[in-house]
């Protein structure tokens, strides 16, 4: 403590730097007629003095300021943290907008393609990588295609097709999990996406109830971290695009069910016409062939009822019946091996057996009975001239019927003018042409020809007769040799053409 009496003298103060030229200012007791000198030793030179402070004794001045200090750093240092709030802050609050934006767009939409813009366009422009691509799970399921991509030009990253389901066969990797892609995890296949400027991929998959419907890689700066706000942004990102990709999958599969139930439903309803058509032409068939048959029988029936009661003027009469009954006969014999020659062609049962034979041969054997055949008065028969023709391989049999069948039609069916046999030869076929002057066959007729039991007009059965079944029989017997037949005509009144095609031995 400090003395009460003072004579004389400035009185104490707090402790201060002096000049060293001035009285020192002791703190303790004072002197009767002047300032002692501090105790404390003072140094002797020209700059500023200081004073010890005993301890425990600190300046009320010094502490405050102290404190202001340590308050103002405090306040700095949560300024700057209350400033990475604020942005991080923003940016959350920025890409969740973005991301409620994202679920908007990718709930309205049904379409993969849709879905991957929207999904690629958010990577580029919230992330800025420097590269991305976006695969999803196509081809039935065997790959993964490329979809879109940013940052290359479109021939380099649609080549970057990936197997499935492991994109990566080359390295065990947890396919549902984002994460960084070593350099040898992809085998190379990713260089032109890694590129050369040091870039590192990320892998962001989109899983759905353990099936991975796509995946985006991104190339990202060597130096790049991930935020923990953006990592929670991706994995909502993910979430999203799997489930849309997983709707899409599912709208496209329904589409395409319903596309093919379309088809099987027009596919059926066809059917059922020809179905209908065919029992419609069934029932004239049998109508026409009870007509057929009944038509020669009855003829048969007749002419032998009157040489059995003798009802003819003489044997020049009789032989004429028996000649009309004869040939109603083989009429009547025709029908029948029409119909049984259909029935063992739908059996299977009918056999041919081409073998090499001379055409010309043939053509002089087929051309006494097709002479003999009814025809219009006028209507001329002509035959060609074979030189230097080639055998063919066919069944002569089967030919000679298929011809006597074509060459009856031809002059049943021809009222005026000519029916020719002509003949063409093409590197390795022969082709012969049954050319006539008839009613013609119209364009919609032409494609129901060769049908069973059918006819170009169905009047046409009662004005010449016919089951329908002649046509049928000759295509399925050329087929069998190895030939074909075809049909042309202009039109009604404008005559045929018929096209028998054989091969060459």
């Amino acid at each position: 403590m400090t003395s009460a009496n003072q004579s004389s003298g400035p009185k104490p103060s707090l402790p201060a730097a002096n000049t060293g030229s001035g009285p020192k200012a002791a703190p303790g007791a004072t002197t009767g007629s002047g300032p002692k000198p501090n105790p404390v030793s003072a140094h002797s030179s020209s700059g500023p003095k200081q004073v010890a402070v005993p301890p425990g004794q600190r300046p009320q001045g010094a502490e405050m300021l102290a404190e202001l200090m340590q308050t103002q750093r405090q306040l700095t240092q949560a300024m700057h943290e209350s400033r990475d709030l604020r942005a991080k802050l923003s940016r959350r609050s920025h890409q969740m907008q973005v991301l409620q934006q994202v679920s908007e767009i990718l709930a309205a939409t049904s379409k993969g393609g849709q879905v991957v813009s929207v999904v690629l366009d958010v990577l580029a422009q919230e992330f800025h990588c420097q590269r991305a691509v976006v695969w999803t799970l196509e081809d039935g399921g065997v790959g993964y295609v490329p979809k879109d991509g940013t940052g290359l030009p479109r021939p380099q990253w649609s080549s970057l097709a990936l197997p499935a389901p492991n994109p990566f066969p080359g390295t065990p990797l947890v396919l549902f999990q984002s994460q960084w892609l070593d350099a040898g995890s992809d085998g190379g296949s990713l260089a032109t996406l890694r590129g050369t400027d040091g870039a590192q991929l990320y892998f962001i998959p989109f899983e759905h109830q353990l099936l991975l419907l796509g995946f985006a890689i991104l190339a990202m700066p060597g130096d790049r971290r991930w935020e923990e706000e953006d990592l929670d942004s991706i994995t909502i990102l993910q979430r999203q695009a799997a489930i849309s990709l997983y709707n899409a999958w599912l709208f496209r599969d329904l589409s395409e069910q319903r596309d093919t139930l379309q088809r099987q439903t027009l596919e059926l309803e066809r059917v059922n016409d020809a179905l209908r058509e065919a029992d419609q032409l069934k029932s004239e068939f049998l109508a026409l062939t009870s007509h057929e048959l009944r038509t020669p029988l009855t003829g048969i029936l007749g002419f032998t009822r009157l040489v059995m009661d003798g009802l003819y003027d003489d044997a020049e009469e009789m032989r004429s019946m028996l000649q009309d009954s004869y040939t109603s006969g083989q009429h009547l014999l025709g029908l029948l091996n029409d119909i049984l020659d259909l029935a063992k062609i739908e059996s299977g049962k009918l056999e041919v057996h081409p073998e090499p034979f001379n055409l010309a041969v043939l053509l002089e054997e087929v051309k006494p009975i097709a002479e003999a055949y009814p025809r219009k008065p006028g209507v001329e028969l002509f035959w060609p001239v074979l030189q230097d023709i080639p055998d063919v391989i066919v069944d002569p049999n089967r030919l000679k019927q298929v011809l006597l069948n074509l060459l009856s039609n031809a002059l049943k069916f021809t009222k005026e003018g000519s029916v020719a046999i002509q003949v063409e030869r093409h590197p390795g076929t022969i082709t012969l042409l049954v050319v006539d002057t008839g009613i013609g066959v119209s364009q919609e007729a032409q494609a129901r020809l060769f049908q069973k039991f059918a006819q170009a007009d169905g009047s046409h059965s009662r004005e010449f007769g016919g089951t329908g079944l002649g046509l049928v029989i000759c295509k399925h017997l050329m087929e069998m040799m190895g030939g074909t037949i075809a049909l042309s005509s202009e039109g009604l009144g404008k005559g045929s053409t018929l096209r028998i095609t054989m091969g060459i031995a």
